[in-house]
């Protein structure tokens, strides 16, 4: 049987990993023994591949995706094509291991994001935890200052929009107005989040010349 059922003690349900890591032939299907992951350029561990061939790490090339803006598939970093489907080895659906287990639910939370049609929408979803999670990441990130301040705003003028054509009136806007009103409170938004990035990254770096000094 070509497809491997993944039970409820990986936090699936019941779920079907295409291919169960196996090619055309029905053999199953291991990195390349010669080779390492293309971005820590160690051993595989815990290896995945993507639909376009290439074989990854499942947490480096999740911890890469996990950089890239909130809504997009991740790009393959050896030939740019898009990834939408993350195959782990058949090895990893019948380990135990913490770090095994979490990596398949990762691999799983990936593609519910990028399926198409209906049922994709059903798993986005159920997935939007994990959406909203990364939204926050992105506001959260200094270097996307710039596309976040007019991206929040667009999105105020569109709720400021839709407020004045629906004729509601429930919030009290007082003299700026609504359009004003729903302006400032996106830019107040991107700023606190800008603030909280700034900080996370200047607690981040204090950590880690901290372990460095204990290093030496």
């Amino acid at each position: 049987m070509d497809d491997l059922v993944v039970g409820s003690r990986y936090g699936g349900v019941g779920e079907v990993v295409k291919g169960g890591g196996r090619n055309e032939d029905g053999k199953m299907e291991r990195p390349p023994e010669d080779d390492c992951c293309p971005i820590c350029f160690g051993d595989f561990a815990l290896p995945c591949k993507t639909n376009c061939g290439h074989w990854f790490c499942a947490g480096c090339i999740l911890q890469f995706w996990r950089y890239r803006a909130a809504f997009e598939c991740c790009k393959c970093p050896i030939c740019c094509q898009k990834i939408k489907k993350l195959a782990p080895e058949a090895s990893l659906l019948v380990q135990e291991e913490g770090e095994a287990v979490q990596a398949l639910k990762n691999i799983q939370q990936y593609n519910r994001l990028y399926v198409g049609g209906v049922q994709g929408l059903i798993l986005k979803a159920g997935s939007s935890p994990l959406l909203v999670k990364r939204v926050i990441q992105n506001l959260m990130d200094p270097g996307r200052f710039r596309v976040n301040y007019y991206t929040v705003r667009f999105i105020g003028l569109s709720l400021s929009s839709l407020y004045h054509t629906c004729g509601f009136h429930f919030i009290p806007a007082g003299a700026l107005g609504v359009w004003r009103l729903f302006d400032l409170c996106a830019i107040f938004l991107v700023c606190i989040f800008f603030l909280i990035g700034i900080c996370r990254e200047w607690i981040l770096r204090f950590r880690a010349r901290h372990w460095r000094s204990l290093q030496n």
